[in-house]
């Protein structure tokens, strides 16, 4: 095998790949990249965990075909030191792969390809959606997917496309996210999904990367039974689907809300932050007081407390009402994340009681972007 590639694509390419690869690998091969090269002038750069499989299709100057697994993390140390000049893979009668440039080379072990397990294929047209909104609907509810392994059906989010757009959802059991987006499906398929929390995260890499190169890119979603199939541009990514019945999310979701207000999203950030360092480390406790025309954040432990106010009108509020929330601070700081990157000055709250679950929104799209939290109990 020997060909010639461009360093800050190749670069780019394991950055991609490498974050499937298991940190500690139990089976050796697992901690491989396969390179491979074909005689239309393409090199495929595959990873795999076995549940999560990612494969990237790029143009090199392909010398000699061929197909070696290298040890990927060490690869992807070296291309992001490699100078910004051609680079030249060559495989030597050694059976390393020898890695050129003007001022030096690296030498690698390889493995034989034939160890490296099958890649999927997904044989079947899946449903094709615009980049620019699958990657939006996971930033807007992936960081809500449980990390307790052992709740199964509740360790990914779930994605559901029908005739008139796209959903998808992911709770912990003390939060849940929503988020829907109108879509012009054609198809005529439907597709109700559970997706681990791994490919969430590699698929929205994965988007980010493709929407920079064209802000029109679609990518095709696929269910084949067992097995997922994302594909965009030159890369593919499979995942095993999860099983099992997801929680009943539509009815966490407030039907009516008896206060709401519209709150400047970086000053609730900025008080939320500072009242938040003497908050309880066990679930980062902050109370807030609601009276009408403001807010009040406060913490309180034996190391210390803090107090914040803040201007907020509350529609649906007298005179005389006075509320106290009591919530997990870092929760509703993922959502006030969510709310920057869709570079929305305000957000919106909402509840009905002090036991009752409360919810955050979008001012403009409460039905595309929605946050519903459990109060905290007792002291």
């Amino acid at each position: 095998m020997e060909f010639i590639i461009n360093p800050s694509l190749l670069r780019e390419e394991l950055g991609l790949l490498t974050p499937v690869i298991e940190r500690k690998a139990t089976i050796p091969v697992l901690s491989k990249i396969k390179m491979e090269t074909n005689v239309q002038g393409e090199l495929a750069l595959t990873a795999t965990d076995l549940d999560v499989t990612m494969r990237s299709l790029q143009v090199a100057d392909v010398l000699q075909t061929g197909s070696i697994l290298v040890e990927g993390k060490k690869l992807y140390d070296i291309s992001r030191e490699l100078p910004n000049e051609p680079i030249h893979f060559q495989l030597n009668k050694s059976g390393q792969i020898e890695i050129r440039y003007k001022k030096g080379r690296h030498k690698l072990g390889t493995v034989e390809s034939s160890q490296f397990p099958e890649v999927p294929v997904h044989k079947q047209a899946g449903i094709r959606v615009p980049a620019v909104i699958l990657r939006e609907a996971i930033r807007r509810t992936a960081f809500a997917v449980t990390t307790e392994q052992s709740r199964f059906t509740i360790s990914g989010a779930k994605l559901v496309i029908d005739d008139t757009g796209l959903t998808v959802v992911a709770t912990d059991g003390h939060r849940l996210a929503f988020a829907r987006f109108p879509l012009v499906n054609l198809t005529g398929q439907k597709l109700d999904l559970l997706v681990p929390k791994k490919p969430l995260s590699q698929l929205e890499d994965l988007l980010d990367r493709e929407i920079r190169r064209d802000a029109e890119s679609q990518i095709e979603i696929g269910d084949s039974g067992n097995q997922l199939c994302f594909a965009v541009g030159n890369h593919s990514l499979f995942s095993r689907t999860l099983t099992g019945t997801f929680p009943n999310w539509d009815m966490v979701l407030p039907k009516s809300l008896a206060y709401t207000a519209e709150i400047s999203t970086e000053d609730f950030r900025r008080s939320l932050s500072r009242v938040t360092l003497t908050a309880e480390s066990r679930n980062y406790s902050v109370t807030m007081e609601i009276q009408p025309g403001k807010l009040t954040l406060k913490s309180n432990t034996a190391e210390g407390e803090a107090q914040e106010e803040m201007l907020a009108a509350f529609n649906g509020a007298t005179g005389q009402d006075v509320h106290s929330l009591r919530f997990n601070s870092r929760y509703v700081q993922d959502f006030l994340q969510v709310v920057s990157k869709a570079g929305s000055p305000t957000f919106a709250f909402g509840f009905n009681d002090a036991n009752s679950p409360f919810e955050l929104f979008l001012p403009t799209e409460r039905e595309g972007c929605r946050y519903v939290l459990m109060p905290l109990r007792g002291e």
